[in-house]
């Protein structure tokens, strides 16, 4: 384990409006998260998450003093000044330095970073810390990025081998566990056949994800907890069923995706499933389509968000986001997820000159402690 000390601070102003909501789901501030340096259009802030106290992580294109080009670099977003701090990198990778994917309660982000090697640039899962750069290195991987970290310092996420002369075609991927210093692989429950993928892990340490049971099968939905892979089940044909768990709640309530070629001698179909006491059942919501990009997301109030959507618990039913009038001439495109205070964390956009312009934002009670903030489009 080492750690790298290289961070940088960098100041952007942002523009809020606070508005009464037009569906049942209350009232929120929206902060338009917008360009991390005001100077470069590139520099939008992409959002990967937002604590509980308001907190988010992502990445943008930035310039920094350490490196001659615009490179990516790992950010969040704090309502405070500077309301942007720009993370370090391990090394500098021409345009892809470093991303943050996660952040806890305490402030504590994970992520990738590029790190420069005798063989050439490798991407590392990393620790972004006030004090530092934590490089959970790679084992004899290829490559691996941390995806998620709970409010104990547990992270998780995924290393990448990639087989000589075949490229990705030929590679597989393992999860892993990080905490108290130990990397620990989760291990294949098929041992002849490599394949299982960490998404989250909720603040009891139950870690979800997908795995392959068996050779030459699809991967299923599943949970990690006590040393083993425990599959959720599946919808439709089994024998063709494939599903990836997406977010768990500290409850234990997990979301995820899931196809199948043989739904029941239908056809194909796919969709979103939710898992809790035991069984896997079908989430019903208004997206009409495949899930292709939207994963849905459960906070630990059992609130739900897709794609524009959230839905309310115990039968308070789905509401589109786009009832909710965000001013300016903004409209929500995608829910990336929620938070357990109840603030939403997506993508807006509106026409500026004849052509959609989008934006990180973020949508947060006007209840809750979280006061607005500002910011550069």
């Amino acid at each position: 384990m080492a750690i790298y000390r290289r961070q940088r601070l960098l100041l952007a102003a942002v523009l809020t409006a606070s508005f009464p909501a037009q569906a049942t789901t209350g009232q929120y501030t929206i902060s338009i998260l917008g360009r991390v340096q005001h100077q470069y259009d590139e520099s939008a802030f992409n959002a990967a998450y937002v604590n509980d106290t308001g907190v988010v992580a992502g990445s943008a294109i930035v310039r920094v003093p350490d490196n001659f080009g615009l490179t990516q670099r790992a950010v969040i977003w704090q309502n405070s000044t500077p309301h942007y701090t720009i993370l370090g990198s391990i090394s500098e990778a021409s345009k892809e330095d470093s991303l943050a994917t996660w952040i806890n309660n305490s402030g504590i982000a994970v992520g990738q970073s590029a790190e420069n090697t005798s063989s050439g640039v490798v991407y590392v899962p990393a620790i972004f810390t006030p004090t530092g750069i934590v490089d959970l290195g790679i084992k004899n991987a290829s490559s691996g990025i941390a995806v998620c970290i709970n409010n104990s310092n547990q992270v998780v996420g995924n290393l990448t081998w990639v087989k000589p002369g075949q490229g990705y075609t030929g590679a597989s991927v393992q999860a892993f566990i990080y905490q108290n210093g130990v990397m620990t692989l989760l291990g294949y429950p098929a041992s002849n056949w490599g394949y299982d993928v960490t998404t989250a892990i909720n603040n009891n340490g139950l870690i979800v994800g997908a795995t392959a049971f068996a050779a030459e099968t699809p991967a299923h939905a599943a949970y990690y907890t006590d040393g083993a892979w425990v599959d959720l089940g599946t919808i439709g044909n089994p024998l063709t069923y494939t599903g990836t768990a997406t977010s768990v709640n500290d409850s234990g309530t997990i979301l995820g995706i899931w196809s199948n070629p043989d739904y029941f001698g239908e056809g194909p179909r796919s969709g979103y499933f939710i898992y809790q006491n035991g069984q896997i059942n079908m989430l019903l919501t208004p997206v009409r389509y495949a899930p292709g990009p939207y994963t849905p997301f459960i906070n630990n109030a059992g609130q739900i968000v897709v794609a524009n959507w959230t839905a309310i618990p115990n039968g308070g039913g789905w509401h589109d986001l786009n009832d909710i009038d965000l001013g300016d001439g903004w409209t929500f495109s995608q829910a990336l997820g929620i938070n357990n205070a109840g603030a939403i964390f997506g993508i807006v956009y509106r026409q500026v000159n004849g052509t959609n312009l989008y934006r990180a934002a973020l949508l947060t009670p006007v209840t809750s402690n979280q006061q607005p903030a500002s910011s550069t489009p």
